[in-house]
């Protein structure tokens, strides 16, 4: 099961790539759909058959995956929060995309130097 986690850090980046397999699936059914009534079922039948594969082995994907324990972490660049699974020992933060490290301790830490000195000048 640690093979799976590998593409997800965090419960929203889940939702986000999964969101785009259950849009393809869904278009290449309608596509499908619409050859079979055109006369072309020898070509959209099968492919209605393979997209609804795939969209129910990608819900059986997901229901596995939202087993997984997460934990709300807050980044340390903007302070968003974070449903990042326990098994990470790193994340890119779901807003700011910058990479966020995890203490041995399990509080977020920032993976790049944040520069405080800077000064804004009008």
């Amino acid at each position: 099961m640690a093979s799976r986690r590998i593409e997800f850090a965090t419960v929203r980046e889940l939702e986000r790539k999964t969101f785009r397999i259950f849009g393809y699936g869904g278009s290449a059914f309608g596509a499908g759909l619409i050859l079979t009534v055109a006369g072309l079922a020898i070509v959209g039948a099968p492919l209605m058959v393979a997209s609804g594969l795939i969209v129910v082995g990608a819900m059986i994907y997901v229901s596995m995956l939202g087993r997984e324990p997460s934990r709300a972490l807050f980044c340390p660049y903007c302070a968003s929060k974070n449903d990042v699974y326990v098994s990470r020992r790193k994340f890119s933060c779901d807003i700011c995309r910058r990479p966020v490290l995890i203490s041995d301790s399990g509080e977020p830490v920032p993976a790049e130097h944040i520069d405080t000195t800077a000064r804004y000048s009008p």
